[in-house]
């Protein structure tokens, strides 16, 4: 693995810890279930950008990098300006630009193009971040349907990627109801914006590439190629029951 994948890595996973430290430690405004359930979402979302990067560099991973660039970017504005702050700013900063760099081209090139169609993985990656936004809308604090949708959001998000037998119903049916229930208590900008994010999840889930990524494809059928006698050799004729002329033996060998 080449070492500007590692000190990328190195660096997203460390502004990613350093932003839930902000939380898990008193240095956001937020406390109690918000500030622990936006936590666990940051660290969810690091570990899955991670790995992602050096086990699956594709270019999916490499946009995915800017939308979390741009979210920690939209968390830097809530916090308070301090070292850990300024620290996991130039870390992500730093991760996410050399990514981009021209260098990083053959490593995110070098597979082939992702076979998961986009809206399979934007729902997959959607689920998964769901603690992550419920924590943030979640202002004052935290009710007890939010502690259920963050951890759904995981299980949902962990069984789609696994395409375990069920799980896409599970989210078709349960995802907007329990983002109802979730949004019951917050802001009215909050709700809003929960349920809006629900929404499009939701509507993923009904997609055909939402369900074309997780049904077995079907068995290809292979047709008979009719050769000519003349160019295939009399062995293969010969236990086939055919004479060299094409012409069915009567006493095949």
């Amino acid at each position: 693995m080449p070492t500007r994948i590692t000190l990328t890595a190195l660096l997203v996973l460390l502004s990613g810890l350093l932003w839930a430290g902000q939380f898990l430690f008193g240095g956001s405004p937020r406390s109690g279930g918000a500030a622990s359930l936006t936590a666990i979402g940051l660290l969810t979302q690091t570990g899955v950008i991670v790995v992602a990067l050096i086990l699956s560099p594709g270019l999916w991973v490499r946009r995915t990098l800017v939308l979390v660039g741009v979210g920690w970017a939209g968390i830097a504005l809530t916090i308070p300006l301090n070292p850990a702050w300024v620290a996991a700013l130039v870390s992500g900063v730093a991760g996410i630009g050399l990514a981009w760099t021209k260098g990083m081209d053959e490593w995110f090139y070098s597979v082939k193009p992702d076979r998961v169609p986009p809206q399979a993985t934007i729902l997959a990656l959607g689920l998964v971040w769901l603690p992550g936004l419920v924590g943030m809308l979640g202002m004052p604090d935290l009710g007890r349907g939010g502690w259920v949708l963050g951890g759904a959001g995981l299980v949902w998000g962990w069984a789609y990627a696994r395409t375990l037998r069920g799980a896409l119903w599970t989210i078709r049916l349960g995802l907007l109801p329990l983002g109802i229930l979730a949004a019951i208590g917050l802001n009215p900008w909050a709700a809003t914006g929960l349920f809006g994010y629900v929404g499009l999840l939701t509507y993923l889930s009904w997609t055909s590439d939402a369900r074309l990524s997780v049904e077995r494809p079907p068995p290809r059928v292979v047709k008979a190629l009719s050769v000519l006698p003349e160019v295939t050799p009399p062995d293969l004729l010969r236990q086939a029951g055919y004479s060299r002329t094409g012409r069915p033996l009567k006493d095949p060998d």
